[in-house]
């Protein structure tokens, strides 16, 4: 897959890798679909608990670690 950014974009990813931030593009992209699955994974976790239900630590932790595995 090829993806175009803006010249915005890319001045902004060029300078994150020369700061150190991220090693390559690819694994700038990697940690913006991750912190996406995470923020995903976060609003499903808060509507569970605003309706009323219950999330164990394990159980948290279970959920996220499959949740990552299977949208990869």
């Amino acid at each position: 897959m090829n993806v175009t950014l803006t010249p915005d974009q890319e001045a902004w990813l060029k300078a994150e890798i020369a700061k150190g931030h991220f090693a390559t593009p690819e694994d700038a992209i990697s940690f913006a679909i991750n912190e996406m699955k995470r923020a995903a994974l976060r609003e499903t976790l808060d509507a569970s608990i605003a309706r009323g239900g219950a999330n164990s630590a394990d159980g948290v932790r279970r959920a996220v670690a499959d949740r990552l595995k299977t949208s990869t």
